[in-house]
């Protein structure tokens, strides 16, 4: 008994902890849709993210687990796999939401799931159980409710397709942080991947700058009010919510940390109502039925791993 009882308290706390990394990622959309509105380059925002992020990270790695493993990680593997799978992934997300709107990039990203579990049983060899299948689909109905109920339904669009990559991207990426890091702390596994995302964005901005196709504006230029949304979008959005993602990843695998991202236009709707926008009952209602697929996918006594 105590042992089910350690298991379910171990669930539980795996599950918010996704779920805080969700709700975090969430927070960074909404941040950026007002910069983005305001006329700021998207390539421009994601490299001063990035900026922000491996500034904040790396001093801290290095605190906690010393400047020896640092320098010791496999950092050409880490450049790689951050620059192409989060690098590379971020701006087509980005793009995907400049193309389209907020709630249209995190209703794509509903599809991690699916793409999550293809991937463990293609690169890993694992089979799914029926409780997965069975909470994937529920979470993708819920997603649909979703949908149907936000004001703005998807188009098949370019931000769509966008949107879609970045899913792919940051599947490989989330699997390969975990899987190819093991003697790393999940900061460190956070750290080398987001700086790896860093070195992608450094060139792209730079080519961009020389051709003159960002904005003279610069970080100087923004208000009080921008820089806090940039903040948001750099820190909340994407540090702290990594660093979370990446630890759900740890404690229950890909393919179930990935269910929580369909609950994440919820998060956002949620944040546009505390800051005075108006109750979706459709998009709760989807909510709560991804919240049972969460269930019922983590349901069997069997592992997810066979």
């Amino acid at each position: 008994m105590s042992e089910q009882f350690s298991t379910e308290k171990s669930k539980l706390k795996s599950n918010l902890t996704c779920m805080m990394s969700m709700i975090l990622f969430a927070s960074g959309f909404v941040a950026v849709e007002s910069l983005l509105n305001a006329g700021w380059h998207p390539v421009y925002l994601n490299f001063l993210r990035h900026i922000m992020v491996v500034s904040l990270l790396i001093p801290i790695w290095i605190y906690f687990d010393g400047l020896k493993t640092l320098l010791g990680a496999n950092w050409i593997w880490g450049i790689f796999v951050g620059g192409i799978g989060f690098g590379f992934g971020s701006l087509l997300l980005l793009y995907g939401q400049v193309f389209s709107d907020p709630i249209t990039v995190t209703i794509v990203s509903g599809l991690f799931p699916a793409v999550s579990g293809f991937l463990e049983v293609l690169l890993d060899k694992r089979k799914l159980n029926k409780e997965f299948v069975f909470g994937v689909s529920i979470a993708v109905i819920g997603g649909t409710v979703v949908i149907l109920g936000s004001e703005n339904m998807i188009n098949v669009s370019w931000g769509v397709l966008c949107a879609l990559l970045a899913v792919i991207f940051f599947s490989w990426a989330s699997r390969a942080n975990v899987i190819d890091f093991p003697d790393l702390s999940t900061l460190g596994q956070t750290t080398i991947c987001m700086t790896g995302s860093c070195c992608f964005m450094f060139p792209a901005f730079v080519v961009m700058s020389y051709t003159d196709q960002l904005q003279p504006g610069s970080i100087f230029d923004m208000s009080e009010i921008e820089l806090g949304q940039l903040m948001i979008y750099a820190i909340f959005g994407m540090a702290i919510s990594q660093f979370f993602w990446i630890s759900g990843i740890r404690q229950i695998g890909l393919g179930l940390a990935s269910i929580h991202l369909n609950a994440t236009p919820f998060y956002v709707m949620l944040i546009v109502v505390a800051l005075g926008g108006a109750w979706n009952n459709s998009q709760f209602l989807g909510a709560v039925i991804i919240g049972i697929g969460v269930i019922v996918s983590q349901s069997s006594k069997k592992s997810f791993i066979s």
